[in-house]
């Protein structure tokens, strides 16, 4: 099993989308690092995920309503990542996360 732990701010409020007898809740979490470089300078580094939570017709999505810009998020759930083209041409990745659990740090 593979499994992703992470603290996080959201980028922007999280969009509930209808999918057939499914909604899923859609947001992005930045998780910013510091490290040192060789030099011993502190470097910041912040990294996007992409987030969903799926939920059937009997599971509530009001958690969405909490899931606002700026808002802390602790997240637990499964990997994955993908291969894009950005406006440019260039081929970049993204890291995303089916979220399994949720706690709202603020």
């Amino acid at each position: 099993m593979l499994k992703l732990i992470l603290s996080g701010t959201l980028g922007k409020d999280a969009e509930v989308k209808e999918l057939g007898h499914s909604k899923v809740i859609k947001f992005d979490v930045a998780v910013t690092m510091d490290y040192k470089n060789s030099e011993g300078k502190k470097i910041e580094k912040t990294e996007w995920v992409r987030a969903t939570m799926w939920r059937n017709e009997q599971q509530n999505t009001k958690v969405a309503e909490y899931l606002k810009q700026g808002k802390k998020v602790l997240i637990e759930g499964v990997p994955s990542s993908e291969g894009f083209k950005n406006k440019e041409g260039d081929i970049k990745s993204a890291l995303n996360v089916k979220v399994k659990n949720i706690e709202l740090l603020n």
